[in-house]
């Protein structure tokens, strides 16, 4: 059985963060919860109460399914894709690959 891994929840809660430009205190102050505590949920020190994940949802649009497993739907990847400029694309490109390596 899988268990939550809160840290890999955090690096995909500040990876989305980071693509949306977003501050760690802005994104803090919208939810309610301190500075401190909110990147404490980025590091998976904590992990984010179900109150915070409605929020995330209800807030900015997060995907839980993806922020909990990480797994994304093929559909819903080829539609952001779509979306994007190649400008755009490229650039998100870059953003994960330097946060990953």
């Amino acid at each position: 059985m899988d268990f939550f891994d809160n840290e890999q929840v955090g690096k995909r809660l500040r990876h989305l963060r980071c693509i949306m430009d977003i501050s760690a205190s802005e994104m803090a102050d919208s939810l309610g919860v301190t500075t401190g505590h909110f990147r404490k949920w980025e590091r998976g020190d904590h992990a984010i109460s179900l109150v915070g994940l409605d929020m995330l949802h209800r807030l900015y649009g997060m995907d839980l399914n993806y922020l909990i497993t990480g797994k994304v739907r093929e559909q819903d990847f080829a539609n952001a894709l779509f979306e994007m400029t190649p400008e755009e694309v490229a650039e998100n490109a870059q953003k994960a690959y330097e946060e990953n390596y």
